[in-house]
C-alpha cells in the first residue's frame, strides 16, 4: 500500500497511511492480539491529521525472511513456513463477528448476508488489497462471496469493454465462480509474505530458527478460504519451495479458488487499477 513506517527510538515505530488502510490494519492487530498467540506489534497511539492516520506500535526485532532466506537451510525454511501455516489455522479459528451492530452501511438490500459470511474489513469496513487494485481504492462490504465476485468480473470487464475475446473468457470465469458456490469466510492477513515475516537464526538447526514478527496487516479482513494461499502465491510466485508449500498447506483442498485466481490473471496479465 501507500503507508510510510519509520522508527522513532529503540521501542517504537510509526506507521503513517490513508484512513482506510491504518484503521484495517489497526483493527487487524487488536484482533489477532486478543484471539491468537501470532506475535504482532501493539497499538499504543493513533491520531488523523491531514494526510491521513498516523499510529504508533513497539518495535519487534528480527530480520525479514526475505533478507535470511538465503542463508537458511530447506529445514529451517520449513520451520517458518510450517509456523506460518499454524498462524493461518489460528486466524481461520477467529469468529466471524455479526454484521450488526458494524457498519454494513454499504451492503445492498438485495444481497442479505450469506451464511457462509461477509466480505470485509475485520469489523465490517471497506478494505484495500493489491489483487483487487493496484491502488488503495477501498472496496465493499459485500453481503457474500457471490457479490464480491461480481464486483471483481466487473472491474475487468471495465477494464476490457472493446475486446470481445477477453469478455467471453471473463464471461466463462465468472459463470464458474457462481457454479463453485460459495466457501467458508475466514479471517485472512492476506499479504503473508517474505517481507513480512521477521525471523531469528542463532545457529545451523532447524530448531535454532524462530518467527519473531507477523507484519503488514493493512490488507487483513474476512475473505473466502482460498484467499491466503493465493495471495502467498501472488507476492511470491517465483520461489518454487515458498509458492508449493503454499498451494499444498496454505490452501488447505480449496485449490480451484487458486485456479480461477491464476485464470484471472491469465486473461488480464494485470490487476485493474
Amino acid at each position: 500500500m501507500q503507508g510510510r513506517t519509520s522508527r522513532l527510538s529503540s521501542r517504537f515505530v510509526i506507521k503513517s497511511s490513508d484512513a482506510t488502510t491504518a484503521s484495517s490494519e489497526i483493527e487487524a492487530l487488536s484482533l489477532v492480539a486478543a484471539h491468537t498467540t501470532i506475535p504482532v506489534p501493539r497499538v499504543w497511539h493513533s491520531w488523523h491529521d491531514e494526510h491521513g492516520l498516523n499510529f504508533i506500535t513497539n518495535y519487534l526485532e528480527g530480520e525479514t525472511l526475505q533478507r535470511a532466506w538465503k542463508n537458511m537451510s530447506s529445514a529451517q525454511r520449513l520451520v517458518v513456513m510450517n509456523q506460518l501455516a499454524d498462524y493461518v489455522q489460528q486466524l481461520r479459528s477467529i469468529s466471524q463477528p455479526s454484521p450488526t451492530p458494524y457498519p454494513l452501511a454499504t451492503l445492498s438490500t438485495q444481497h442479505p448476508v450469506s451464511c457462509h459470511g461477509w466480505i470485509g474489513a475485520s469489523l465490517g469496513h471497506k478494505f484495500c488489497d493489491f489483487c483487487l487494485s493496484k491502488t488503495d481504492v477501498p472496496f465493499g462490504v459485500f453481503a457474500g462471496q457471490q457479490e464480491f465476485y461480481d464486483a471483481r468480473i466487473e472491474r475487468f470487464i471495465t477494464t476490457f469493454e472493446d475486446h470481445a475475446e477477453t469478455l467471453a473468457r471473463l464471461a466463462v470465469v465468472r459463470q464458474k465462480m457462481r457454479i463453485r458456490g460459495e466457501l467458508p469466510v475466514i479471517f485472512t492477513h492476506g499479504d503473508i509474505n517474505r517481507r513480512h515475516v521477521l525471523v531469528r537464526v542463532r545457529g545451523p538447526e532447524p530448531e535454532d530458527v524462530e518467527v519473531t514478527a507477523l507484519l503488514d496487516w493493512e490488507q487483513a479482513g474476512w475473505r473466502p478460504i482460498y484467499w491466503e494461499s493465493w495471495k502467498w502465491l501472488f507476492e511470491t510466485p517465483h520461489i518454487p519451495e515458498w509458492s508449493d508449500f503454499g498451494l499444498r498447506e496454505i490452501g488447505n483442498g480449496y485449490d480451484d479458488g487458486v485456479q480461477l485466481e491464476l485464470e484471472l490473471q491469465d486473461i488480464s496479465g494485470h490487476v485493474p487499477l
